[in-house]
């Protein structure tokens, strides 16, 4: 054969190193992906409107594989339903062990009323998508399954830390013998209820925001003192 015709490669200098191969995506980074896509895609232009394929799309992955990990809708609805009470449940989880030193004996429930007003008023398509979405099983409606209050674990969850606090109050005789899930329920209806209404009529000539919930958190209180 004659010379060669093609070129060395160069060596690679001192110190210079290969660039990493990529990190094959882990089938729970993968659902993690598709949840987070179809929780943009359905707050943002509700559930009813969001298909599957296009939940796919925005995920970056092919219908087909968004099957293997969401069978159909309502499950991938149930997920980002899980994620979004995952950050009110954190949200719930700060405000009461911000106020733990308090000695006001009603300061931790308060904190937690006050924490769920801000999430909903802060993360309006969000709440609008998990307590205002009339999905059977998911949220705000009746359970897949007999005696469960959700069909989320962590709303399940969040339900739980507001009736502990009130369960707490109630042991301790600050709070009027009653039972806890019903009055957890009543301060949940007058949470939403402000908290709906700002969020569905933001041009009403409401009253100052802060001024507002404290107004209706006080009011609840006074309602279960002892």
């Amino acid at each position: 054969m004659g010379a060669r015709s093609v070129r060395a490669m160069p060596k690679r200098q001192a110190g210079e190193t290969r660039a990493a191969p990529r990190r094959r995506q882990s089938a729970a980074d993968r659902r993690t992906q598709v949840v987070a896509a179809a929780r943009r895609l359905m707050a943002q232009n509700g559930a009813e409107a969001v298909s599957m394929r296009a939940v796919a799309a925005a995920a970056g992955v092919s219908p087909a594989a968004l099957y293997l990990y969401f069978p159909d809708k309502t499950v991938l609805l149930a997920a980002v339903v899980d994620a979004v009470f995952d950050e009110l449940l954190a949200a719930f989880t700060r405000a009461v062990e911000g106020a733990a030193a308090s000695p006001d004996p009603f300061a931790r429930l308060a904190s937690l009323m006050d924490a769920y007003v801000a999430w909903g008023l802060a993360h309006p398509d969000e709440y609008r998508l998990v307590f205002m979405t009339p999905v059977v099983g998911v949220a705000g409606q009746r359970p897949v399954a007999e005696g469960c209050r959700t069909g989320s674990a962590n709303g399940a969850a969040t339900f739980a830390a507001l009736a502990a606090e009130v369960s707490r109050l109630i042991a301790s005789g600050h709070a009027r013998e009653s039972d806890p899930a019903l009055v957890a329920e009543q301060i949940w209806a007058g949470g939403h209820g402000l908290v709906s209404l700002m969020i569905t009529f933001p041009e009403f000539a409401w009253s100052p925001r802060e001024a507002l919930c404290a107004a209706l958190r006080e009011t609840l209180l006074r309602g279960i003192s002892a």
